[in-house]
C-alpha cells in the first residue's frame, strides 16, 4: 500500500514542480503541463518508502537529516544516472542548468535546499499516515 502510494506521490511532486518550473522560466504555459519518465514511479515507491525510513534509522537527528537528503538523492541519482546514461538513457537531464550548478546533469547542486525540503515534506506525509 505504501509502495504504491509513495510511487504516486513522487511522479505527482515531480510532475508539479516540472510544470511550475517550466512555468516560471517562461518555456511553459498556465496549462501546467508537465513531464516525467515512469521509470521514475519504481524509484519514487522505494525510495520513498524504503530510503527514507533507512535515513531515520541511521540519523536520528532531525536537522542533521534534513541536511543529508540532498546527499542521499545524488548518491540515488548517480547510482542510477550514471549506468543508465552509459546506454543513452536519461530519465532526468539538469543540463538547463548553468554548468556550474549541476555536474554532467545527473546531479544538481541548485536542487539542495529543493531536496531538503522534500525530506521534510516526505517526513511529515509519514507522520499523519501513521
Amino acid at each position: 500500500m505504501y509502495v504504491v502510494f509513495f510511487g504516486m506521490f513522487g511522479v505527482m511532486m515531480e510532475l508539479t514542480f516540472v510544470a511550475l518550473r517550466d512555468l516560471l522560466r517562461g518555456q511553459g504555459d498556465v496549462s501546467l503541463k508537465g513531464h516525467i519518465s515512469l521509470w521514475m514511479f519504481p524509484v519514487y515507491a522505494l525510495g520513498l518508502t524504503y530510503g527514507f525510513d533507512l535515513v531515520a534509522y541511521l540519523i536520528t537527528n532531525d536537522w542533521l537529516r534534513y541536511l543529508s537528503y540532498p546527499f542521499w538523492v545524488w548518491a540515488v541519482e548517480i547510482g542510477l544516472g550514471i549506468p543508465l546514461s552509459r546506454r543513452g538513457i536519461r530519465l532526468w537531464n539538469y543540463v538547463y542548468l548553468p554548468e556550474k550548478y549541476h555536474w554532467k546533469g545527473i546531479i544538481s547542486f541548485a536542487h539542495f535546499p529543493v531536496w531538503m525540503f522534500f525530506g521534510f515534506l516526505i517526513e511529515t506525509v509519514k507522520l499523519i499516515m501513521n
